[in-house]
């Protein structure tokens, strides 16, 4: 039987949920500390040109805000 596009991304969801559940605080913790590692490496190898790229973009995402909730942040936005 071959699953939809839709019915194997809900398969792969749940597999992954119970799998983040399964884990014990040991393993967390350990994966936390390996995300912080890659990334601390992968941002002390950025060019100046990378960093000033990066900054410009957050400045234009932070100009642009209106007073709506940021779904990503979730939070509301100061400006008035």
């Amino acid at each position: 039987m071959k699953l939809s596009p839709e019915e194997r991304k809900e398969r792969k969801r749940e597999s992954n949920k119970r799998y983040l559940q399964n884990r014990t605080e040991e393993q967390k913790e350990e994966r936390k500390e390996k995300i912080k590692e890659y990334n601390k490496r992968r941002y002390q190898n950025r060019t100046e040109e990378q960093k000033e790229e990066r900054k410009e973009y957050y400045k234009r995402r932070y100009q642009n805000r209106t007073d709506e909730v940021d779904p990503k942040s979730r939070t509301v936005s100061l400006m008035s």
